[in-house]
């Protein structure tokens, strides 16, 4: 086990300025470096900071950050969701990191969670030096998710979405809804989503709750699957079972077109289950055998 050290971190994205916190253990030479980031609305307090600790702890650097808009990282609208701006911001953070001379830079590793998750996938197919992937829970194609969204919910939220698209054109202040509600239109309407999301907020950091509703089109249009044949690198799946926000068969399907390449583990749990016990501790363990196998620490 080694020990660590925490530095603030700050990345240019255009005239933004993504924060991130820099895990950097200590007497390795040149590590091998995970870069993070939360999945829909999340911060990257929201219970990752286990993940990047015990990733540090193994030997690995880490790259922890929040994209912008939100957290610590600069921008407005507050608290969007633009999926193009979130790409961009990884993009910029693994250009930082592919620069650093401290850094083993031949392996550098995207970690994703949910709408991250799918992140990750897709930038990996595209950028040549992404050596390998983890990815949890991901979320895969909005076209499959929507199909999940209730029904007599959805005119309202297109609606919503259509009117905040248009205002934003013109400078109008964002029409909202919430990520997750109990029982009112929300992002995340299912059985789950409400109370699962709700367990990993960090009350000491701000939230509202709510995200301009432009994010709902972004959402069903986004499906990283679409990529995942051009991906060639090692890359570990993890699935829950019971998530109601990505169908267990897309993250089967996926596994089934990727089997050479893909480490596939499901999970008896819901989407949210991974962030607390038994199952963080088990995620963890099942990622550092992973970059064991693929990297190793010397």
């Amino acid at each position: 086990m080694y020990t660590y050290r925490v530095e603030p971190l700050y990345v240019q994205s255009g005239d933004d300025t993504i924060a991130c916190d820099y895990y950097r253990p200590q007497n390795i030479h040149k590590p091998a470096v995970i870069i993070m980031a939360h999945g829909f609305a999340g911060l990257r307090h929201f219970q990752l900071i286990p993940y990047a600790q015990k990733f540090a702890q193994a030997g690995y650097a880490v790259i922890l950050f929040d994209y912008r808009c939100w957290g610590g990282s600069t921008g407005q609208p507050r608290e969007l969701v633009s999926l193009e701006w979130q790409l961009e911001d990884w993009q910029k953070v693994i250009a930082y990191a592919a620069q650093q001379k401290d850094l083993d830079v031949h392996h550098i590793v995207l970690w994703g969670t949910g709408l991250s998750g799918g992140y990750v996938l897709k930038l990996a197919a595209e950028i040549r030096n992404i050596f390998a992937v983890i990815s949890q829970v991901p979320y895969l194609d909005g076209v499959e998710s929507m199909k999940l969204f209730p029904i007599k919910q959805l005119p309202k939220a297109l609606k919503l979405s259509s009117q905040d698209y248009m205002g934003s054109k013109i400078g109008l202040k964002p029409i909202t809804f919430p990520v997750v509600h109990p029982y009112a239109l929300s992002f995340f309407p299912c059985k789950d989503g409400y109370q699962g999301y709700m367990s990993i907020i960090n009350p000491d950091y701000y939230w509202s709750g709510e995200v301009p509703a432009r994010a709902f089109f972004q959402l069903a249009r986004f499906r990283p699957i679409q990529y995942c044949t051009d991906l060639h690198k090692p890359v570990l799946l993890i699935a829950a079972r019971h998530d109601q926000l990505t169908q267990i068969h897309l993250c089967r399907e996926l596994a089934t077109n990727m089997a050479t390449n893909t480490d596939y583990i499901e999970w008896d749990m819901s989407h949210f289950d991974i962030y607390h016990e038994p199952w963080l501790q088990k995620a963890i363990s099942t990622q550092l055998k992973f970059l064991e196998r693929y990297i190793g620490v010397s």
